[in-house]
Order: structure tokens, then sequence, then C-alpha cells
């Protein structure tokens, strides 16, 4: 089993979209958002105050893929829909 963990930035119905195109996909086990024990803040003091700084739309994702070949091609599927539907994909090793 291979876990591709990524972090997704973008309107939460997108990302919604991309969960459910991540669980019809034909060898994946499971997609699992990952509750967040802290919002992810940005480091911006110079706008402290602004809504844009106060929190964001991030969202951590595990995929368990069922072997090597299909964590590729889940891998190639998130980069295609992010793009499609206007998301940040970011891989991670970890959370």
């Amino acid at each position: 089993m291979r876990t591709i963990r990524i972090r997704l930035d973008g309107k939460f119905d997108r990302v919604q979209d991309m969960l459910a195109l991540l669980r019809d996909m034909d060898g994946v086990d499971r997609v699992e958002e990952i509750a967040d024990e802290g919002e992810h803040l940005r480091e911006d003091s110079s706008s402290a105050g602004l809504s844009d700084v106060i929190g964001s739309d991030f969202h951590d994702i595990e995929v368990h893929a069922m072997s090597a070949a299909v964590g590729e091609r889940v891998h190639d599927r998130i980069v295609l829909a992010a793009r499609e539907l206007g998301l940040v994909a970011e891989f991670l090793d970890r959370f």
C-alpha cells in the first residue's frame, strides 16, 4: 500500500470535487482529510488582521493506494485535476 499526502489550497467545493474524484478511482482504498490541531497561518505581519491572513483554505489529505502503480496514477490525476479545478496541490512526505 502506498500513502500519498497532499495539501490542497482552494475553494471548499472544489476540494470536495477532488476528494470525490479520488474516492472513485480504482485501487484507492481510502481518502481521508486529516484534521488540523490549528489553522495554517501565513507569516505576513505587515497586513495583520486582514481576512486573508487570519486563516486559509488548506486541506491536508491522505490517499491510500493499493499498489505503487495505483499511487503513480493517483499522483498524476491529482496534478491534472488540481489544474482543472483551480486548486494548488502540494505533495508532502508528512504533515
